[in-house]
C-alpha cells in the first residue's frame, strides 16, 4: 500500500514538474570561488590538504587510542612502533598545515578560519607527542612510565585528534551547505527556460 502511494506521489510530481527539468540532466559544475582574494588552484589544494589531515588525524587518534589500554601489557618496544606512527602522522599534519599557511592568501574565508581553527590542534599533538616520546625513551619499565606524565600526553594527543577531525568535518559540512543553498537560491532567481 506504501509502495503504491509513493509511486503515485512521484508520477503526480512529474506531471507537475516543467518539461525542462524533467529533461534536464545534471552537469558538473566546478566549485565557484566566492571571495574576490581567493584562488582557485588554492582553494582546491586547501580541500585536498584538508582532507588528508582529516584522515591523519582520524588515524593517529586511532593509534593513540591503542596505548590508552590500561588492561593491555604492552612492552616499550610496542608503544615505541606506535608511538612512531602517529608521530610520522602528526608530523606530515604539521607540513600539511605548513602548506595551508603559505596558500592561505589565496582561500576561501572559510578555509582561512579552518587553518586558524586547526593550528592549535597541530602545535598542541606535536607538543605533546614530543613529550611523550622522551618520558617513554627515559622510562622503559610500564609501571614507571606510568606514573609519569606519559598516559596525560597520550590522552591530550587523543582529544586533540579527535577534537581537529571534528572540526574539519563540521566546518566543510557547513560551507558545502552554504555552497548548495548559494546554487538553489541563484537557480530560483535564474529558473532555466
Amino acid at each position: 500500500m506504501n509502495l503504491r502511494r509513493t509511486i503515485e506521489s512521484l508520477l503526480l510530481a512529474a506531471l507537475l514538474m516543467p518539461a525542462g527539468m524533467l529533461l534536464a540532466t545534471e552537469t558538473y559544475r566546478p566549485p565557484t570561488v566566492t571571495s574576490s582574494t581567493a584562488n582557485w588552484y588554492d582553494t582546491e589544494q586547501a580541500t585536498n590538504l584538508f582532507n588528508q589531515v582529516q584522515a591523519l588525524a582520524l588515524k593517529t587518534r586511532k593509534e593513540v587510542a591503542r596505548l590508552q589500554v590500561q588492561e593491555e601489557e604492552l612492552a616499550w618496544q610496542v608503544q615505541s612502533q606506535r608511538l612512531m606512527r602517529a608521530k610520522n602522522d602528526i608530523n606530515t599534519m604539521a607540513d600539511d598545515l605548513a602548506r595551508l599557511n603559505r596558500m592561505k592568501d589565496g582561500l576561501e574565508p572559510w578555509q582561512k578560519s579552518l587553518v586558524n581553527k586547526i593550528t592549535p590542534e597541530v602545535h598542541e599533538m606535536v607538543y605533546q607527542m614530543d613529550a611523550a616520546v622522551a618520558k617513554l625513551n627515559n622510562h622503559k619499565n610500564r609501571l614507571y612510565l606510568a606514573l609519569t606524565e606519559y598516559p596525560q600526553n597520550i590522552n591530550m594527543i587523543y582529544k586533540s585528534a579527535n577534537q581537529m577531525a571534528g572540526t574539519i568535518d563540521t566546518v566543510t559540512q557547513y560551507a558545502h551547505a552554504e555552497e548548495d543553498m548559494a546554487a538553489l537560491h541563484q537557480r530560483a532567481h535564474n529558473p532555466v527556460s
